[in-house]
């Protein structure tokens, strides 16, 4: 991993919140090998970037979702404690949803400590998954057909239209939590009533329906300086866990100045301020469209690609709240990949597991030949069985794949892992512990999305 020389003058004060994320931990690492004093503070005890050497303190707070009030009290409270005295420059950079709540009380915070961060109009705009569609096809941006049902009675008498396959989406939520495929008419009845039911929607937050769009998951990274696009980079997910519906957990540096363009101006015309990254389906070819699916207005989950790659948004961010201007960015690269410890691996065993079902594929043919037979046409049906039995019989093209996948591991970045600051690792016993006695990742301890939280979500 390149780690920047540490300054040892202090270069200024941050408050962080969400340590739980390994994102916050790349950014504490960021600001504090060049030098500013990091506070890092989440709902949970024991997290990564709490125990980084970085962090020179850490503060618990209530959750922001359930107890919004409490939440803006005791961070204003730790704000207030750690406030310089010399003018020091001092920057709240929160990391996840509490970005939206302290963006609708900027007013509380702002008196004492810098808060680079967008209108919650702007966020608003963006991040409700309805509004963006709304506002891309106003402004003739490429998006997915999408559906917005008002009501049950809405969806039912549209549902026949949707094409299939399509997601489910909740319009609010993020890391792959309330988003589903379907790839029938019944699972598209049932995904979407079972949202409705499950997450309590009232009739104006009933989830979207969005038409799938061929291509690979390409995440556009963005910092913006009052409606102008100071810098941006390009990742493409290599592997998602969940497969096909969860956060990218391996990435790659790519060049993508289209989608960029497309960022530019679908960002620049709200006057954003601070960061985004917004995510694209593109088949990587130049005649193809890349389509625009949706916003996350504030820090994401690849921020270790933009920063292994020369984009460090944590200080570019912090440079701009402090001297109102960033540096520019001039040393980047296009050669590295990261993966996200234990899900990445998790990403892999899932992709390995997927390719034995070539025995459903093969019990699938023998079914149509005997359908064949008893309707006369034999030809078509053989040909396919013994397609099925040679790729499920050949055993050395199956561990060669495998071998394959495994190697995708070799020489990335972590984003947890760091020779300088070991002790920060110990962030991933958490969830770990949780899947060991579960059976399965609890996403929300990590993303902060879905349920209360509970090991059962």
């Amino acid at each position: 991993m390149s780690e920047p020389t540490e300054s040892k003058a202090s270069a200024g004060k941050a408050i962080i919140t969400f340590a739980r994320g390994w994102q916050t931990l790349v950014a504490t690492r960021s600001l504090g090998r060049r030098g500013v004093e990091v506070v890092t503070g989440d709902e949970y005890a024991m997290t990564a970037a709490s125990f980084s050497r970085y962090s020179v303190a850490d503060f618990r707070y209530p959750n922001p979702t359930q107890e919004p009030e409490a939440f803006l009290d005791r961070l204003e409270q730790v704000v207030l404690e750690h406030k310089p005295d010399d003018g020091t420059p001092y920057v709240l950079m929160p990391i996840h949803k509490e970005t939206y709540l302290i963006a609708r009380h900027r007013e509380r915070f702002e008196p004492h400590i810098r808060v680079p961060i967008p209108q919650i109009e702007h966020i608003a705009q963006v991040h409700n998954k309805g509004t963006l569609a709304a506002y891309a096809i106003q402004q003739s941006l490429p998006t997915p057909r999408t559906w917005m049902p008002e009501n049950m009675a809405h969806f039912d008498s549209i549902a026949s239209e949707v094409e299939l396959p399509a997601f489910v989406k909740l319009r609010e939520a993020a890391s792959g939590v309330g988003i589903r495929k379907v790839d029938t008419l019944d699972e598209l009845k049932s995904t979407f009533a079972e949202f409705v039911d499950h997450f309590k929607l009232k009739e104006a937050d009933y989830p979207i329906i969005q038409q799938g769009v061929p291509g690979q998951d390409y995440c556009v990274t963005t910092l913006f300086d009052r409606g102008t696009m100071a810098a941006s980079m390009t990742y493409r997910g290599l592997r998602a866990f969940p497969a096909e519906r969860g956060a990218t957990v391996m990435r790659e540096t790519v060049e993508a100045p289209e989608m960029e363009r497309i960022a530019a101006e679908l960002l620049g015309s709200l006057g954003w301020h601070g960061v985004a990254q917004l995510d694209f389906r593109w088949e990587g070819t130049p005649e193809a469209t890349p389509y625009l699916i949706e916003v996350n207005p504030r820090f994401f989950g690849g921020l270790i690609q933009s920063v292994e790659s020369g984009w460090d948004y944590p200080w570019l961010l912090f440079q701009l709240a402090a001297q109102g201007h960033i540096d520019p960015v001039e040393t980047t690269r296009t050669d590295v990949r990261t993966e996200t410890p234990i899900l990445a691996f998790f990403a892999t065993l899932q992709e390995i597991a997927e390719s034995e079902g070539h025995m459903a594929a093969l019990r699938d043919s023998w079914q149509g030949v005997k359908q064949e037979f008893r309707e006369g046409s034999k030809r078509q049906s053989v040909r396919k069985l013994f397609h099925s039995i040679k790729e499920y019989a050949d055993v050395k093209a199956r561990a060669r794949k495998v071998k394959r996948l495994l190697e995708d591991h070799k020489d990335n970045i972590y984003d947890v892992l760091s020779r300088d600051d070991p002790l920060a690792a110990l962030g991933v016993l958490y969830p770990l512990a949780v899947f060991l006695r579960h059976g399965k990742v609890n996403l929300e301890l990590i993303t902060g999305e879905g349920g209360s939280g509970s090991d059962d979500d």
